[in-house]
């Protein structure tokens, strides 16, 4: 059974193991409006107890990333997690003031209202490498302001991880069509990807 490790600039962050969690996932994500450079969120559903309920534990959510830092995912051989996953608590995690007032769903006025933020990650960029292949540059721009990378992985198939890097426009996520895909491939165990912060 697998481990996700996680290192933030050569240092170990957390490692999730199979042991603990049934499926787990991690997400690191940027966009031009900022005021953060990028964040990275790691988490998974426990396994279910006697009455066949899960809880959602977690690791990092969010950690915040700012410019070089770089993030290395090793999917590897190991069932252990390093440190326990914590239980989620809504408590702890208290919705924020809406920044600007919108509707639900979000009019077409309320996302030009989001759209005519100053950009204050203009320059964002990411290097993106899967198992030490040359790297892939990706950055958000006007058309695309958010860049989006996804590891997901699940018990039923546990040798693989899903990676997928893609690009969005706040209108496709409001609109949930979907958006520029990147690089979508299943790694396997003695897998790694690599992301390093420019901005």
């Amino acid at each position: 059974m697998p481990v996700l490790r996680v290192m933030k600039n050569g240092k170990h962050l957390c490692t999730v193991g199979s042991d603990d969690v049934w499926s787990f996932t991690a997400s690191l994500w940027g966009e031009i409006w900022g005021p953060e450079v990028s964040s990275l969120d790691v988490s998974g559903g426990s396994k279910c107890n006697r009455n066949e309920e899960s809880d959602f534990l977690i690791w990092e959510m969010p950690h915040e990333l700012t410019r070089l830092d770089r993030i290395t995912f090793y999917f590897e051989e190991g069932s252990e997690s390093l440190p326990k996953g914590k239980k989620f608590d809504p408590d702890a995690y208290p919705p924020e003031e809406p920044k600007i007032e919108m509707s639900f769903p979000p009019t077409d006025e309320d996302l030009t209202k989001l759209e005519s933020r100053p950009a204050l990650n203009a320059g964002l960029s990411w290097s993106f490498s899967a198992n030490g292949a040359q790297s892939i540059e990706v950055a958000p721009d006007i058309a695309r302001q958010y860049v989006h990378l996804h590891l997901l992985w699940d018990e039923n198939r546990p040798d693989r991880l899903r990676v997928n890097l893609s690009k969005t426009s706040l209108r496709e996520i409001a609109s949930r069509s979907g958006g520029e895909e990147i690089f979508l491939e299943y790694l396997l165990l003695g897998g790694t990807i690599e992301i390093a912060v420019g901005v």
